[in-house]
């Protein structure tokens, strides 16, 4: 008796964890995640913001990586969020402010993931260009390429150090350097090239890091590292030196739509409608409809006591939807109102994502906002501008091309722009001359240059159109097409033609020109000056 009623409390104990599991799984959350993974592995976030920071200067890329090996803050990172801070925080010391801000976007979106693969490339040909009978990569995570060796220790490389080859022996076979490379600030043309492969973070890096520094102080070599961490070596560095490097990289930047369809069908009684009973019978009210977010069949289901109260709630809620309903009148300036409510919202992105999510929610304290005519006009300016069912893109004034423009094509415009405007910056120049300095079109051609004759600073020697020895000439344009002697013109009181002469008047040649100019410029129907 006492075995069957144990095994009876056995089967129950093992029925109620398998309800209870079933029910921890139902109610796990039925969001959908997508994500666009990259083919090549993940790539160290450290690496790539030492990538981002040399777009800025190639001397900020060493002035990151010494910072980051003089200092042991990234012993306390607990996270990957940490370390993301971290990194943040060094590089941004480095950089202005607008260009720190992008900087963070830029190595969220890891755009810088690409070159570092470039590099990790890089590192598997120096490697298979010299055979080796076991793989050096998987007991050693840093090692020189010289060209005609590779270096796997500190103390092998300095006997080469010590003597490096001539410019005419072995340093014309050294590695082939590229335009990204990092070669170190005080290498000297000429000098025997040594490359470093490896990670800022790892032991070897900081051995290999400090005798090719000081062999470059010296004139001995031409220092370059190329960043790659090695499969396998994210054991072996720091904290924070291998974040990033285990998984994919997600492409960011990319939509992926989603179409989903409810092919639930609904069974309906309708008896009800036979018997010829209306639809506005209380008895027969569709309770399963949504009304302000609420579902009152679940509810007295749940409830079934508090029917009257739940029922009387019910028809609080739709006497206060028939109250909220808006006037066509009231609908006139909604568009207006809710680009108003985002443009001065603290955070625009966020303000356009609530209004867009619950927009039947918020349209009645829309239609209730008091309109700036200036948006209005704004808006109605830009709509005269470009055309119904159009979307236009502009940078500070540049017009760019939605078709064929990207994330990162943006982020690199975006990028050239704040670095311009911090250049203006540290000549002491305004912020809002900086602005107007932006808004300015390009010029054609970079050799070219620009003369406002409509400046005070021009001094104009005659005006056809206003000067008394003008005065019997005609003034109507049509005066050109009448015929007139081979050779001759026309005597037109318009100024047509300009002619604006730049001249230094304390140099000789521009006092001659001056003298010049000034004994015939009344015989020329010019507008000179």
């Amino acid at each position: 008796m006492g075995t069957n009623l144990r095994s009876v409390i056995y089967v129950f104990l093992l029925l109620f964890v398998v309800v209870f599991t079933v029910n921890a799984q139902n109610r796990r959350p039925k969001n959908v995640q997508v994500a666009v993974k990259a083919k090549w592995q993940g790539t160290p976030l450290l690496l790539e913001a030492g990538e981002l920071i040399s777009k800025e200067s190639k001397q900020l890329f060493w002035e990151f990586n010494e910072a980051w090996l003089g200092s042991d803050g990234d012993s306390d990172c607990k996270s990957a969020r940490d370390c993301l801070l971290k990194i943040s925080t060094q590089a941004s010391a480095l950089l202005a402010k607008p260009v720190a801000s992008l900087f963070q976007f830029s190595l969220t979106l890891r755009s810088a993931s690409p070159r570092v693969v470039l590099y990790r490339q890089l590192a598997d040909e120096s490697l298979s260009s010299f055979p080796h009978g076991d793989d050096p990569s998987a007991s050693h995570c840093c090692w020189v390429d010289t060209g005609s060796s590779l270096f796997y220790d500190v103390a092998d490389l300095l006997p080469w150090l010590a003597s490096p080859p001539t410019a005419g022996g072995d340093a014309a076979q050294g590695p082939e350097l590229f335009d990204f490379d990092h070669v170190h600030f005080d290498s000297k043309a000429g000098t025997p090239v040594a490359v470093l492969y490896g990670a800022v973070g790892t032991d070897c890096f900081r051995e290999f890091h400090l005798s090719l520094a000081q062999a470059a102080k010296e004139g001995k070599v031409t220092y370059v590292v190329r960043p790659v961490l090695p499969s396998g070596c994210e054991s072996k560095t720091r904290p924070c030196g291998a974040i990033g490097a285990r998984d994919n990289v997600s492409l960011a930047g990319y939509g992926v739509e989603l179409a989903l369809k409810n092919m639930e069908y609904k069974a309906m009684d309708d008896s009800a409608i036979k018997k010829g009973i209306t639809l506005e019978d209380p008895r027969t009210e569709d309770l399963s409809q949504d009304v302000r977010g609420f579902i009152f069949s679940k509810i007295l289901d749940r409830k079934p006591e508090l029917r009257s109260e739940v029922m009387a709630f019910r028809d609080y809620l739709l006497s206060s939807t028939v109250s909220d309903t808006l006037d066509v009148w009231e609908l006139k300036d909604l568009g207006h109102q809710t680009a108003q409510r985002i443009v001065h919202a603290s955070d625009p992105l966020q303000s356009m994502q609530e209004i867009n999510q619950n927009f039947p929610s918020v349209v009645s304290s829309l239609s209730r906002m008091k309109l700036n005519e200036s948006i209005k006009e704004e808006i109605l300016s830009n709509q005269r501008m470009v055309p119904p069912g159009k979307a236009l893109l502009a940078l500070n004034g540049a017009l760019l091309n939605i078709e064929d423009m990207d994330l990162y094509m943006l982020m690199d415009l975006a990028h050239q722009e704040l670095s311009l405007a911090n250049q203006f910056s540290k000549l002491k120049i305004p912020d809002g001359a900086i602005r107007k300095l932006l808004l300015t079109t390009p010029l054609p051609e970079p050799d070219s240059y620009r003369v406002d004759f409509r400046s005070e600073h021009v001094n104009y020697l005659n005006n056809l159109e206003e000067d008394d020895m003008y005065k019997r000439w005609r003034s109507n344009l049509n005066e050109i097409l009448m015929p007139a002697f081979p050779g001759q013109l026309r005597y037109i009181r318009k100024n047509l033609f300009h002619a604006v002469y730049v001249i230094d008047p304390a140099t000789v040649c521009g006092l001659e020109a001056s003298l010049t100019y000034a004994l015939f410029w009344h015989c020329r129907p010019f507008f000179y000056s």
